[in-house]
């Protein structure tokens, strides 16, 4: 049953990326080839497409949050665990996420994120870093929301690293609140989620995508939860470094943590 998954789900997954491929580039046509033009529709078809992406690989999301107001927008921040967070937060808050400058340059994926309208920004370097909050800054204030991974990579949930601070300067220059999110991941084929069979959830390190993908279409079920706490004012807070502590803190107390194997 599992070779049948594989085979099935890639099947489907294949021609349903070259649609999205197809459609995403008609509507950067569409806007003369402006991504700040394309990205409020690119976010949209990033949202319904991720809808679609969770029942493709089985992801049952279950809400810990009451339904959001969609009149204001949000620097959304979350832990990060795998490339199914993206699907996860995007399916409920259709948004432009931020990446890295080395993602923009991977095969495939780069293509999938700047179709995505995503902002991307410099990690190994830190010269560019006022461009860098301007432009989110810029997208916050044209009323789209915007999702930061503070941790800056995905982890292997038994710890939330360290938020870094630099971008919650966006939040602040733009006047927009803070809204934490958390993802956990609670069970794989109805066995929770540990060390010993996380690997089959989380994406991180140098794990290949595509070997990562093919054993996550062979199982079954996966259980998400999807958190969101109380937005947070960015006037209440003294600077972008008390901003994103006390967002590292949110985050991390609604975490639970990956550390045993039963």
């Amino acid at each position: 049953m599992a070779f049948l998954r594989v085979v099935f789900k890639s099947l489907v997954f294949i021609p349903a990326v070259l649609l999205y491929l197809l459609v995403a580039t008609i509507i950067l046509a569409l806007c003369g080839f402006s991504f700040p033009r394309a990205r409020p529709f690119l976010i949209r078809l990033i949202s319904w497409t991720s809808q679609a992406g969770l029942i493709l690989f089985g992801v049952e999301v279950r809400k810990n949050f009451e339904a959001q107001s969609m009149d204001k927008n949000y620097l959304i921040v979350s832990n990060h665990l795998s490339y199914i967070d993206i699907m996860i937060i995007s399916s409920f808050f259709p948004t432009c996420f931020v990446t890295s400058n080395e993602m923009k340059e991977t095969p495939f994926l780069g293509q999938l994120c700047l179709l995505g309208g995503c902002l991307f920004v410099e990690r190994r370097k830190r010269s560019g870093i006022t461009g860098e909050v301007a432009q989110l800054a810029a997208a916050l204030s044209s009323g789209l929301n915007v999702v930061v991974f503070p941790e800056a990579k995905s982890s292997n949930g038994e710890e939330v690293l360290r938020f870094r601070r630099p971008l919650f300067q966006s939040a602040i220059n733009s006047g927009k609140n803070v809204l934490p999110l958390c993802v956990n991941y609670r069970t794989l084929d109805g066995d929770k989620i540990t060390i010993k069979n996380r690997d089959d959830v989380f994406w991180y390190g140098d794990m290949p995508f595509l070997n990562h993908a093919l054993t996550l279409f062979s199982h079954k079920k996966i259980v998400a939860e999807l958190s969101v706490m109380k937005s947070m004012n960015t006037s209440e807070f003294a600077d972008k470094n008390e901003l994103a502590d006390k967002s590292f803190e949110i985050v991390s107390n609604e975490f639970s943590l990956i550390t045993h194997a039963h």
